[in-house]
């Protein structure tokens, strides 16, 4: 748990310092609340904010957590964010972005390679595994109404027209 040293004066608002200081270095200030008041500007923001001063009104309740399950490979390597999403200055969503985009990546170039270097399994026993080599039944002619190309038509038509009326 990280201690922020506050001086608490009764009545007043009191300022949280942007960092704060720990064994491993200073760690910025993470605040999570539905209005947050920034200490130089008494602007207010909404929903979180980090490593900037900020003000606690008289009343507010506190609770200080440290979440050790989590896992930020920027701040576990700083040169992740850099590699990953080739910017030193990205933030952690683009970070997250860009290693879900390296993933696929990856996963599709190891998906092509396996699949040109291993044998195909012969079809005899692909059969009835796979649409291509499974017979299909035939159920005759069907009426108009329950067409699959009328619904798809109706439903192209609905489509267009739902674009147009909220565009």
């Amino acid at each position: 748990m990280v201690n922020v040293p506050v001086a608490r004066q009764a009545g007043q608002p009191t300022p949280v310092p942007p960092l704060v200081q720990e064994k491993s270095g200073q760690l910025p200030v993470q605040i999570l609340a539905h209005e947050v008041t920034l200490a130089g500007t008494q602007e207010t923001t909404k929903f979180g904010v980090e490593a900037v001063p900020l003000v606690l009104k008289p009343g507010v309740k506190v609770r200080a957590e440290t979440v050790s399950e989590k896992f930020a490979p920027a701040a576990f390597n700083p040169d992740h964010a850099r590699l990953i999403a080739r910017s030193p200055k990205a933030k952690p969503m683009a970070v997250n972005m860009y290693s879900g985009w390296w993933s696929l990546v990856v996963c599709l170039v190891v998906t092509v390679l396996v699949s040109l270097v291993t044998k195909p399994k012969p079809e005899a026993e692909l059969k009835n595994l796979v649409m291509g080599l499974t017979p299909l039944p035939d159920e005759g002619p069907c009426p108009w109404w329950k067409s699959p190309k009328l619904w798809c038509a109706v439903v192209a038509v609905v489509l267009v027209a739902v674009n147009i009326i909220f565009w």
